[in-house]
């Protein structure tokens, strides 16, 4: 009973800020069971358990396995053996800001499977990561400068900002890292910008996870890392 509560409690904590985070699980009810199955294994940190919801070949674009990809037993061995601690961290902020429905354009790729597939995080559907990120969090404080010492201009809320977020044509002024805490400037108008704990935005997610069916049962087939990350 207290895990079906933190359950719960996990994926009704966000709040859906304009549309941004918006689940799309509902429209496919054996997906919602799959992702709530899912939302357990992760919490319990089941490297086992986990096998049984990955597709037998998982895209992705580190260099451990190359393309097209990890087989399952790579994946786990790569991700959540020698790295698990921020494998399941990823993995978990994903699955608590949801999934959209999407139709896949190539569902030939890697392992054939149904063109209806749910990709997550959601807000990955609504906002340009190379020029916008997300804020993550409640009551999240922008700063005039990249340090704790700096004015605050503002607290803010899931909301969306401009950014120079390309990491191959960002600035050095984009990001930066003082006392520990990695920055990254925000735009606020078209003369005023501000800085913001990158631990809190859409920028520090750098994975997106893809779910398909394949013969008939729903399967992890991408847990994606944009080139150059």
């Amino acid at each position: 009973m207290k895990r079906f509560i933190l359950i719960l409690t996990i994926l009704l904590t966000v709040k859906s800020y304009g549309q941004i985070i918006n689940d799309e699980s509902y429209l496919d009810l054996s997906f919602l069971k799959f992702k709530t199955e899912l939302l357990n294994c992760v919490i319990q940190k089941d490297t086992l358990k986990l096998k049984e919801f990955l597709a037998e070949r998982v895209f992705e674009s580190k260099d451990g396995c190359g393309y097209p990809g990890c087989t399952k037993d790579e994946l786990i061995k790569y991700y959540f053996i020698e790295n698990p601690e921020d494998s399941w961290k990823d993995m978990l902020t994903i699955l608590r800001f949801r999934f959209s429905r999407l139709e896949d354009k190539n569902p030939e790729n890697i392992i054939p499977h149904d063109k209806i597939i749910f990709q997550g995080p959601s807000y990955l559907k609504k906002i340009d990561t190379d020029n916008e990120l997300l804020i993550l969090a409640e009551n999240v404080n922008i700063r005039k400068q990249p340090n704790l010492k700096s004015e605050i201009i503002r607290t803010t809320s899931y909301e969306v900002f401009k950014c120079d977020c390309n990491i191959l044509t960002m600035t050095n002024k984009t990001y930066q890292t003082v006392d520990g805490i990695n920055w990254i400037e925000i735009k606020l108008s078209k003369n005023e910008t501000g800085y913001v704990s990158s631990k809190f935005t859409s920028y520090d997610l750098i994975k997106e996870m893809t779910i398909a069916k394949i013969n008939g049962e729903w399967k992890i087939i991408s847990w994606f890392q944009s080139p150059g990350c």
